[in-house]
């Protein structure tokens, strides 16, 4: 049971992340707006959860029942697991379910493609230390 109280605990930092990663985008740009700092947080919680779920706990622990390695090998491994699935997910939802900007696709798919490579090597960092820290009791 411990992949699931690290996955549970990844998933809610992944999408903190993402949701913190969206407001600081959203105030660089237009400034400190209440609502739309609010609309962010309201909007991106739900759909941070959804991305990051899959990966956090379907992926990352099959992955890690797979390798059974533990130390050093574990934290990289677990990056490059969530590096992986996290570039496959924008991929997923452009291609196969067709959501999709009107213009530009080429390059929304290859700026979500790369956050999603960084945001799930991060993912797979957090849950590698998450369950270091759980083996290490």
């Amino acid at each position: 049971m411990d992949w699931l109280k690290a996955g549970i605990v990844t998933t809610i930092l992944s999408t903190l992340v993402i949701v913190g990663a969206l407001v600081l985008l959203s105030i660089l740009q237009k400034g400190v707006e209440p609502m739309s700092v609010l609309t962010l947080a309201l909007v991106g919680l739900p759909l941070g959860l959804l991305v990051s779920a899959p990966i956090c706990l379907v992926v990352l622990p099959v992955a890690d029942a797979i390798l059974v390695r533990r130390g050093m090998r574990l934290f990289r491994d677990m990056a490059i697991v969530g590096a992986i699935a996290g570039a496959l997910v924008p991929l997923f939802v452009i291609f196969v379910l067709k959501i999709r900007p009107p213009g530009m696709i080429g390059t929304i798919t290859a700026l979500l493609t790369l956050a999603g490579l960084v945001g799930g090597a991060a993912a797979g960092l957090f849950y590698a230390e998450f369950l270091a820290r759980i083996h290490g009791r």
